[in-house]
């Protein structure tokens, strides 16, 4: 294992992510996380990561040939990154990601009613809840692309402030997602360089060691705990009877499925919005990686 701190040789505590170089490392860049972290640089990509889905929602429910067309386009370019080293693949850090393909699939996914519904209440961050192929990994990845020239802008900082990273900077072009265009453009990005690949350095505030937006915490609390709710009765003793949870569990055995439809149920018959009910909780919740979890899941 060479962490970037050793292969680079710098010394002390860094604010970035001091993964393995030659290797993917089990952490994933999270929109949540980086929801949370604050500063700056967390609020813009925050910002970045909102209006991407927003725009390929408003494609996706345009009845415009073009927009829909556009849509469509804008999830096929979001091919996997590998100059960040994080994810889950097993050789090397040229892992499966979107493209063309998983594009395609998302794009038919998103016209389902638990998007469509209310497409600007729904985030990035929800579609692990909902779709099935879309994980932590793949999250991870789209995440990366969409705040690249953030996570490039912070890389360029740190290596204002270590020379051997600035040494081994090179420069190549990288699509590079656009707020003000709302479109990908392509420019050239210098960044330090590991063969095969650049070096992109990310925040230690803004990764987790699953998306934090979890299907199977949902699907316990919201999906079989709401079925459960409305299957209590009272029995004669006025005593409150309900099915158990392993029981619902049996009979709806497919996490996604379910969290879909209660969600859509909720929100057709009880104008409630399950996905930011679950937010709220996960935020009341939620605390950061410290360093020896970080190192831990690193080793």
């Amino acid at each position: 294992m060479t962490r970037i701190t050793a292969h680079f040789g710098i010394n002390g505590p860094v604010p970035f992510l001091d993964v393995d170089v030659h290797q993917d490392n089990k952490l994933f860049l999270d929109p949540s996380a980086i929801r949370h972290a604050g500063g700056p640089m967390a609020r813009r990509a925050h910002g970045l990561v909102l209006e991407f889905f927003r725009e390929v929602m408003r494609c996706r429910t345009s009845p415009n040939r073009a927009d829909r067309e556009k849509g469509l386009a804008l999830l096929q370019r979001l091919h996997e990154p590998n100059e960040t080293r994080l994810g889950m693949s097993k050789a090397g850090s040229a892992g499966h990601a979107f493209g063309d393909e998983l594009g395609s699939i998302l794009w038919d996914v998103l016209d389902q009613p638990v998007f469509t519904a209310d497409p600007i209440a729904r985030r990035l961050e929800d579609l692990p809840l909902f779709v099935d192929r879309v994980g932590d990994d793949l999250v991870s990845d789209l995440t990366t692309r969409i705040v690249f020239e953030v996570l490039a802008d912070f890389t360029a900082q740190q290596c204002a402030l270590h020379p051997a990273l600035a040494a081994s900077v090179v420069t190549r072009d990288i699509d590079l997602w656009d707020i003000g265009s709302n479109d990908w453009v392509t420019r050239p990005v210098q960044l330090p360089w590991v063969a095969p690949h650049q070096l992109l350095l990310v925040p230690k505030e803004w990764v987790f060691w699953r998306m934090i937006m979890d299907p199977t915490a949902f699907y316990n609390h919201f999906g079989t705990g709401t079925v459960q709710m409305e299957r209590t009765t009272t029995n004669l003793q006025g005593r409150k009877v309900a099915p158990s949870k392993e029981s619902l569990k049996k009979e709806f055995p497919h996490v996604k499925e379910l969290n879909i439809r209660q969600t859509v149920k909720y929100a057709h018959e009880e104008h409630r919005d399950l996905v930011a009910e679950y937010r709220d909780r996960v935020d009341a919740e939620f605390t950061y990686l410290v360093d020896d979890e970080i190192a831990r899941r690193l080793a």
